[in-house]
């Protein structure tokens, strides 16, 4: 009976293809399609699992592979984060995360699980929903953007972004990061550094609320007040709005990724929530359970961080220097870093915290 359901999956990133590994467990072969011609981002990029954002107290490679038989090998250990404010600065140590890549290569996290999926996938094909709705029994929509949320009427908008990514070459140490936070240039949201081998890294800008015009002329003032001067030989412009979806099961549609709003929007983590809700999908058509309940604790973290996402909001630089004085203070570093229980839903804590500090 399960073989015989018509099942497809609608673009083949994290979130499509974790959902397509999942239902290859119960004997169901979906039928994956993907608009680009190749697995993975035309421009190969870094991000990080830090593990105060993650459910991980291990490594991630040791958790996808205990909870869902997942092989998913990270890039490197991240174990330094340099954190800049307008004026001040802090270090941090310990076990922090690890770092992923993503794109094209053959090791990013898109080609580790397409190898293991290892179905056919129809390329350079654009899907309509109103072509296939009847085609299929169910539809998994993966194509990590909001269109379709904001036409079934289930998307809220809450940050809308301009990123610049670049590649840059240097001398890099891959178990360290940097991230700036200046409202000069970032407005309320932030930049970063990650590498991904000791001559390459990622430079990446994110900026709040302008339009796509006016995002090279914070770029220039970001590299100019931070004084960087890496060769840049690869940029790309992108727009990205996070937001909340709910319900994420509309009739025989499921929301997945970033179609589910599933991106957090305090520092943009997505992948964990993107592979996770295309296992949850694929248990929910598989099992007949429900997609929604599957994912409330995954929702929760989404809300916690939307809530944290506001409070920052009301930043001025003032603020962002004595929050990276505050991240620096022992007791704290004691409490986030290296306590390996300590998970973002107990940021109200260190809110609390925060405001008794600075007697807010």
């Amino acid at each position: 009976m399960l073989k015989s359901m018509k099942i497809a999956i609608v673009g083949a990133g994290l979130s499509g293809l974790s959902c397509a590994f999942e239902l290859k467990k119960y004997g169901i072969t979906p039928t994956v399609f993907e608009k680009r011609s190749s697995i993975g981002d035309g421009l190969d990029y870094t991000i990080s699992n830090l593990r105060i954002f993650s459910k991980f107290n291990c490594n991630p490679q040791k958790y996808y592979k205990r909870k869902y038989n997942l092989q998913l090998t990270p890039l490197s250990p991240l174990r330094k984060i340099i954190i800049k404010g307008p004026s001040n600065k802090t270090i941090v140590k310990g076990k922090l995360g690890y770092t992923f890549k993503r794109g094209i290569e053959a090791y990013s996290m898109e080609n580790q699980l397409a190898k293991q999926v290892n179905l056919p996938i129809f390329f350079d094909t654009y899907i309509d929903m109103d072509d296939i709705k009847k085609d299929f029994d169910y539809i998994v929509w993966a194509a990590g953007d909001n269109t379709l949320s904001k036409k079934l009427g289930v998307w809220n908008s809450n940050l809308n972004t301009c990123i610049r990514i670049s590649t840059i070459e240097g001398n890099f140490k891959t178990d360290c990061g940097f991230i700036w936070f200046d409202n000069d240039y970032a407005k309320n949201t932030y930049a970063y550094l990650l590498p991904y081998s000791k001559s390459k890294a990622n430079l990446t800008l994110v900026v709040n609320n302008i339009t796509p015009y006016n995002l090279h002329y914070y770029w220039k003032k970001f590299l100019t007040k931070e004084n960087i001067r890496y060769r840049i030989f690869e940029t790309r412009d992108i727009k990205y709005t996070t937001g909340f979806v709910y319900p994420l099961r509309i009739h025989n549609i499921y929301l997945v990724g970033n179609a589910a709003g599933l991106t957090e929007n305090i520092l943009g983590f997505g992948s964990t929530n993107a592979i996770e809700s295309g296992i949850m999908a694929a248990r929910s058509i598989a099992k007949k359970l429900d997609y929604n309940k599957l994912m409330k604790e995954i929702l929760e973290s989404v809300k916690l961080n939307h809530e944290l996402r506001k409070f920052i909001n009301s930043f001025e630089n003032k603020d962002f220097d004595k929050l990276v004085s505050f991240l620096g203070l022992p007791v704290i570093k004691q409490m986030i870093y290296r306590n390996p229980f300590y998970k973002s839903k107990h940021a109200a804590q260190i809110i609390k915290l925060y405001n008794r500090f600075f007697n807010i």
